[in-house]
C-alpha cells in the first residue's frame, strides 16, 4: 500500500481515540475507539509494529464484545414522582446537572418543573433524568423536559419511555405528544425517538409532535 494512505490510516486512528476518550457517552466511546483501534492495528500490519497490532486488535476485540454486552442490556427503567421522591432529593440533583440541563432545556424554568407533573427516572435504581409533562387537552400533552445524564444517552430510556412504557400515556388517555425546542441536539434526539417536526411556532423554536398507538 502507498506510504502516504498508510499514514492517513495511522492519523485517522490516532484522531478517532482522541474523540473516543473526550466522549461521556460509554455507548458512542465504544465504537469510536472501536473504530480508531481497528485503524491503528491496520496501520500497525502495514509498518510491521506487531506490539502496535496485536495490543490494538485486542482493544477492539474488547469494544465489539462490549458493545455486545450493550446491545442485550437488561437495565431496569423506572419512574417515581417528584411528590413521592421529595423535593430535598430532587433540588441536589437539579443542582448537580443544573448546567447541562439548561444546555438541553434553556426555556424551562426549576420552579415550572416544581409545579408540574414532574418525575424522577431511574436505571438500576440510579438517578438518571428528569421527566416533565404537562397536560393541555383531553388527549394531548406537552413534555417540558426528558433529561438524561450524559453517561446514560443511549435512547434506551427514551424506548423505554415512549414505546415500552407508552402504557404511561395510555392510562392518562395521551395521544399525541407535544415538545418545542430549538436545541438541534435535543431535535435530532427527538426525531430518533419517532416525533416528527411540523411547523415553526415562531423563528427561533420548533414544533415536534409523536402519535402514540
Amino acid at each position: 500500500m502507498n506510504q502516504n494512505y498508510i499514514e492517513i490510516i495511522g492519523y485517522l486512528g490516532s484522531i478517532f481515540v482522541a474523540i473516543s476518550l473526550s466522549l461521556n457517552s460509554v455507548w458512542k466511546m465504544r465504537w469510536i475507539n472501536l473504530f480508531g483501534c481497528a485503524m491503528f492495528t491496520i496501520y500497525g500490519y502495514f509498518i510491521k509494529a506487531w506490539p502496535l497490532c496485536i495490543v490494538n486488535a485486542y482493544i477492539t476485540i474488547m469494544d465489539a464484545w462490549y458493545i455486545a454486552e450493550l446491545t442485550r442490556d437488561t437495565s431496569c427503567f423506572q419512574m417515581d414522582s417528584l411528590e413521592n421522591i421529595g423535593d430535598k432529593y430532587f433540588d441536589k440533583f437539579y443542582k448537580f446537572y443544573e448546567d447541562d440541563i439548561r444546555s438541553f432545556f434553556p426555556n424551562i424554568k426549576y420552579e415550572t418543573l416544581k409545579s408540574s407533573e414532574t418525575y424522577l427516572m431511574f436505571r438500576n435504581m440510579i438517578p438518571v433524568g428528569i421527566f416533565s409533562i404537562k397536560i393541555k387537552d383531553a388527549n394531548r400533552a406537552q413534555i417540558l423536559m426528558d433529561y438524561i445524564v450524559p453517561k446514560f444517552r443511549d435512547l434506551k430510556f427514551g424506548a423505554y419511555l415512549y414505546e415500552k412504557k407508552s402504557y404511561f400515556f395510555r392510562d392518562k388517555d395521551i395521544k399525541e405528544l407535544e415538545v418545542i425546542t430549538n436545541v438541534p441536539l435535543h431535535e435530532k434526539y427527538l426525531l430518533k425517538l419517532g416525533f416528527k417536526k411540523v411547523k415553526h411556532q415562531d423563528d427561533k423554536q420548533n414544533i415536534f409532535l409523536k402519535e402514540l398507538i
